[in-house]
């Protein structure tokens, strides 16, 4: 059950984080497609393939200043993908 806590914990860390690098006007669309994707990740994996197309609709919405740090974030985590 700890694990599960800090899978939560680590998506809302995550969930902040990428919040705060959308651009203006655009955190409502980033957070439903990211609250999304964790309720799919609870009863299925998510696929290297899916990760892709998840990044394809979050990178448009990112502070251009703050995409690369959200790209290093993200490849970070895709590494357990992999």
């Amino acid at each position: 059950m700890k694990e599960v806590n800090n899978m939560l914990e680590g998506q809302l860390k995550f969930l902040d984080f990428f919040l705060n690098s959308t651009i203006e006007g655009k955190e409502d669309e980033a957070k439903e497609i990211l609250v999304k994707s964790f309720a799919d990740q609870e009863t299925e994996v998510l696929s290297l393939e899916d990760f892709k197309k998840l990044q394809e609709k979050l990178f448009p919405l990112i502070k251009p200043e703050k995409l690369n740090e959200v790209k290093v974030a993200m490849a970070h985590f895709a590494q357990s993908l992999a």
